[in-house]
């Protein structure tokens, strides 16, 4: 994308969208802060859920926590066992054993203290990101893209959906992050939303936003390897997509 057009978030959007992510993400729980799904193979840290994988696992996830922490180490002081690119427990049996362990405490008091850089990072992420998006697109494509995000980019809704949605489930570009051959990031959300011209005010916008949302979510849920079992997270996850809606 050549140019993202925006309405400039001030200290108190981000602030905002950062609470938001955060009830999405662990319920408004500081404990939550530290999770590993029973569902899944790997941790989830910090306010957005940032993964970190097991060494030797072949998943079609992005792993962000490492990309979080280089983020936030330049500001903050940060333990050198963090910093590293997989977690110190290979399964989530350790993980439980570690639950009341220094290590554990140590993490949880940084994951604390880091909240405005964590939200940082979401943001950033999303402002570098974005002008990548609809590079491997025909111009014709990459320009209805670009309208729909910069429409959502007027307002702190449109921003908190398209900040969220990323760092939910990504961008969507990624080709390892997949199910057979179906993607499920913004990218493909936006591909799913009506032409913007078609939309005629933020409430419809929105509205269309969460609808696509949904619907792309549904299409992964079907491809999924059945053993995942993906289905149990809909109701979840359409719920994350109504908290777009004002």
């Amino acid at each position: 994308m050549s140019h993202l057009s925006a309405h400039t978030l001030t200290a108190q959007d981000i602030q905002w969208i950062g609470e938001r992510i955060y009830q999405n993400e662990t319920g408004g729980k500081p404990e939550h802060l530290t999770f590993w799904s029973p569902a899944e193979e790997f941790p989830s840290l910090g306010l957005g859920h940032f993964i970190w994988l097991p060494s030797g696992l072949n998943l079609p996830f992005n792993a962000t926590f490492p990309q979080m922490v280089a983020f936030v180490s330049k500001t903050h002081p940060t333990p050198d066992w963090m910093k590293q690119p997989h977690p110190p427990w290979q399964t989530k049996t350790e993980f439980d054993q570690a639950w009341s362990s220094a290590e554990m405490n140590e993490l949880r008091i940084w994951l604390k203290a880091t909240k405005e850089q964590q939200t940082q990072f979401i943001v950033q992420r999303f402002q570098q990101g974005a002008l990548g998006l609809t590079e491997r697109l025909d111009p014709q494509q990459a320009q209805a893209i670009q309208v729909k995000i910069n429409r959502l980019m007027q307002n702190r809704y449109g921003q908190y959906a398209l900040i969220d949605y990323v760092n939910f489930k990504g961008w969507g570009t990624d080709a390892n992050e997949r199910y057979q051959g179906e993607g499920w990031g913004l990218l493909q959300l936006l591909q799913a939303m009506p032409d913007s011209e078609e939309i005629l005010d933020n409430k419809q916008l929105l509205q269309a936003f969460s609808q696509a949302g949904k619907q792309v979510l549904a299409r992964r849920i079907e491809l999924s390897p059945a053993a995942r079992n993906e289905q149990r997270w809909m109701p979840g996850w359409a719920q994350r997509m109504d908290s777009y809606l004002p």
